[in-house]
């Protein structure tokens, strides 16, 4: 797989974007460089450029295009930011690897700890606290919401083209571009047909965003009703295509989303926001101590899908279980990286499958950077749920944080059992840790003007 020139489109990419942020009004320019690179970035693991301990990803490049933009033109926003005690978890998610790395055996590369604990500490740090405060920063209030919103709507727009040439055809765009595929081929067929990747790191990935473009789009549509023609078709392009993207868990979890928006005008979704916040921390408390073992799930998954989803869902727990009881040999701050959180056979030989990102960071963080993702994640939707007046979660001023609330707890479940990454949820999670309401009096409460913002921001 000849990756050299992908890594240095990535770089290229990083310069560009750069340049073009001028070019938008700050927020704006955010939301260009954070979906544009999501989209269509390639897919890079081995032969990423690194330049010491900045390594060129695709997730690591939108963050540095983000982090260079925002220092370059808006500094004065960026370096005016207030850490309160809130910000605390995602500090020490980000203090981890060190501890992790300086706790465990030197790195059998011979690079030694303190360097392989800055590397760790600097990765870790780009590729979650910077799109974290990016949220913080330009997202915290009811207008960056709108805008956050209106622009995951507009992407999964964008994407609906290329998914269903792959669906039609095959998942093929990766390679055409790139020069080579960015996962198994095998897992791209689904139901007789094909399930689209495109430039995404998985076809879950790419169900899930488009179930999450969905939800927004729906839920858009319910609490800003008018005639803005965008809000209306968005819906019936993007509900379709999230059914031909055969992410059945994506479909899931958005139908359960929108079930719970439904109530929101009620006081019920508080306590619905509320529920769903506790499904990932009882997941891995029930998981870890051995009270759950997911085969009730599997027999659901039978009964209610096929025997191929239930077979994959217990082949999954399985590998878990293993998982677990290595992770659980270095509980507090876990095994530190280079592959030591896998299992290995008597031959020394890697048999481990890593599906969820629960159990990577618990694997590799421990207890305590787990907790630490957990709460950075969560907490801004328990703050969110408990403070906004009860009746309010459908309002105008507040719908478009209602629905990213909703889409980072869907994303946080979904995460239990698929490890797919994405600076997006990143981003509502740290513009919702500070979510502040404008007085009364403000002009954005009109529902006019918000509407005139979202179209402007899908045109």
């Amino acid at each position: 797989m000849n990756t050299v020139f992908a890594s240095y489109m990535i770089v290229a990419w990083v310069v560009m974007a750069v340049a073009i942020f001028p070019s938008f009004p700050p927020r704006r320019g955010v939301l260009v460089i954070l979906l544009t690179g999501i989209l269509f970035l390639p897919q890079l693991g081995q032969g990423a450029i690194e330049l010491g301990p900045v390594k060129f990803t695709n997730g690591n490049a939108v963050c540095y295009a983000l982090l260079l933009s925002c220092l370059l033109y808006d500094a004065n926003r960026l370096f005016g930011i207030h850490l309160p005690w809130a910000d605390l978890p995602a500090l020490i998610w980000c203090a981890c690897p060190a501890v992790s790395v300086l706790l465990n055996d030197p790195p059998p590369d011979g690079s030694g700890a303190i360097r392989d604990a800055v590397s760790q500490t600097v990765s870790q740090t780009t590729q979650y606290l910077i799109p974290y405060l990016i949220g913080r920063v330009y997202f915290s209030d009811a207008e960056g919401m709108r805008e956050l919103a209106a622009g995951t709507v507009a992407a999964g727009l964008v994407y609906v083209p290329f998914c269903l040439y792959e669906v039609r055809f095959s998942p093929q765009l990766h390679a055409t571009v790139y020069g080579y595929a960015q996962h198994s081929f095998g897992q791209t067929v689904r139901f007789d047909g094909y399930r689209p990747m495109v430039f995404m790191q998985h076809g879950l990935a790419v169900g899930f965003f488009l179930g999450t473009a969905a939800l927004l789009a729906a839920w858009i549509r319910k609490t800003e009703a008018g005639s803005d023609h965008w809000r209306y078709w968005s819906v019936w392009f993007l509900g379709p295509m999230l059914i031909l993207a055969k992410s059945t868990g994506a479909i899931a979890l958005t139908g359960v989303g929108l079930a719970l928006l439904a109530l929101a005008r009620t006081s019920f979704v508080r306590v619905a926001l509320l529920a769903l916040v506790a499904v990932p921390p009882a997941y891995c408390v029930a998981r870890s101590i051995g009270i759950w073992d997911g085969a009730s799930l599997v027999q659901l998954s039978a009964d209610s899908i096929d025997n191929d989803r239930a077979q994959s869902l217990e082949f999954r727990f399985d590998q878990e279980n293993q998982l677990i009881d290595r992770a659980l040999v270095r509980p507090a701050f876990g095994w530190g990286g280079w592959g030591r959180n896998r299992v290995a056979n008597e031959e020394g030989k890697d048999i481990s499958v890593t599906d969820g990102l629960w159990i990577i960071f618990m694997g590799t963080s421990g207890i305590v950077g787990l907790t630490a993702f957990g709460v950075m994640m969560l907490l801004p939707v328990i703050r969110y749920a408990v403070l906004l007046p009860a009746g309010t979660f459908a309002s105008p001023t507040n719908a478009a944080a209602t629905g990213c609330a909703m889409a980072v707890v869907l994303w946080s479940i979904d995460s239990l059992l698929n490890a797919m990454s994405n600076p997006l949820f990143l981003v509502m999670a740290g513009g919702l840790t500070c979510f502040v309401l404008p007085p009364p009096t403000s002009k954005s409460m009109s529902p006019t003007g918000m509407r005139g913002l979202a179209a402007h921001a899908i045109g």
